[in-house]
């Protein structure tokens, strides 16, 4: 049984950067507050880093122990549990894809696809198809930059340097073919 005064008093020891009272403390109190952290999580290893949590913040703010307010087995608990519903939440919910409904009839969940649906693949189709009728709008040598500028990630100074032009020609060429394809673009929906 865990002696409340026993803990005030190491808890005021720990105030004072006592490392014994600190490792004792951990000893007389660990096994409750993982079983606290437990209880909210449901997951032991994650139980044991909130505890690990709580002690490494007690040791850290031990100065503000000092406080004349009641520090305590309670407030430990507290604190302990209040750690652990903020971990649950930052946790995303686990579902279960298959079970049994109250008259036991099993089911399945379908999983979300990260893949697009139907119509944003019609879109982005449709996107692409519009973008390739712009680009063949261009001229030949800006079509060619824009599309080494953007597929190969050149700068200007690499244009410059790959299609043997002037570096002021690749700026203007890319400047005016973006706004051409702006513009068709906008036209086109």
């Amino acid at each position: 049984m865990i002696q409340a005064q026993e803990v005030e008093a190491l808890l005021a020891r720990v105030a004072m950067g006592d490392r014994p009272a600190f490792k004792a403390l951990y000893d007389l109190t660990a096994g409750l507050l993982l079983a606290t952290a437990t209880r909210v999580l449901n997951d032991r290893a994650l139980a044991e880093d909130v505890v690990q949590d709580v002690f490494a913040g007690l040791w850290h703010q031990a100065a503000d122990l000092r406080a004349p307010t009641l520090r305590n087995l309670g407030w430990l608990c507290v604190v302990t549990r209040n750690r652990a519903i903020d971990h649950a939440r930052k946790r995303p919910a686990d579902v279960s894809l298959q079970g049994q409904t109250d008259d036991g009839q099993d089911y399945t969940h379908d999983a979300p696809s990260d893949s697009p649906d139907v119509f944003a693949q019609l879109v982005m189709a449709q996107d692409h198809q519009c973008l390739q009728a712009c680009l063949q709008r261009l001229a030949p040598e800006p079509r060619q930059a824009i599309l080494l500028s953007y597929m190969e990630g050149l700068t200007h100074l690499e244009l410059a340097q790959r299609m043997q032009r002037p570096l002021g020609t690749i700026k203007a060429w890319t400047r005016r073919s973006l706004m051409a394809l702006k513009q068709c673009m906008a036209a086109a929906t």
